[in-house]
């Protein structure tokens, strides 16, 4: 696996896996309100992984600014998953995470880059670090 990689395996595509995350998963909020992941974590002894979907609704806005969004989501999170993996490693656990934007919109953020959403999501995955 490339350490600044995404492959195929790191991205959580089951819809019926998706939904699960959503039940039985923990909400958390970074500090600025801008993202909200919604993660769930499982005991394993085979090796472990962690698994991310970025999830942005229709009201939010056009179809390309939320295509944007979730490409930049998906690369703040490519650049600094080293230690939620690390951590994952050490305690054995399956990881599966649900990111999406929460005070953003396209009305509010027309032209929005990673500098806006880089933070947010480093806040957020620090708390899901701190947690598991």
């Amino acid at each position: 696996m490339k350490q600044f990689g995404l492959s195929a395996f790191e991205k959580l595509k089951s819809r019926k896996e998706i939904k699960r995350v959503i039940s039985f998963g923990v909400n958390i909020i970074s500090d600025d309100k801008k993202i909200k992941a919604i993660y769930l974590t499982e005991k394993t002894e085979k090796k472990t992984s962690v698994k991310i979907t970025p999830a942005v609704f229709k009201k939010l806005g056009c179809a390309v600014w939320r295509n944007r969004i979730k490409r930049l989501i998906r690369e703040s999170y490519r650049l600094n998953k080293k230690d939620l993996i690390q951590k994952s490693n050490q305690k054995k656990i399956d990881l599966k995470i649900i990111f999406s934007p929460q005070n953003i919109n396209e009305n509010k953020n027309k032209h929005i880059g990673l500098e806006e959403i880089l933070p947010s999501m480093l806040d957020v995955m620090k708390k899901i670090t701190v947690r598991i």
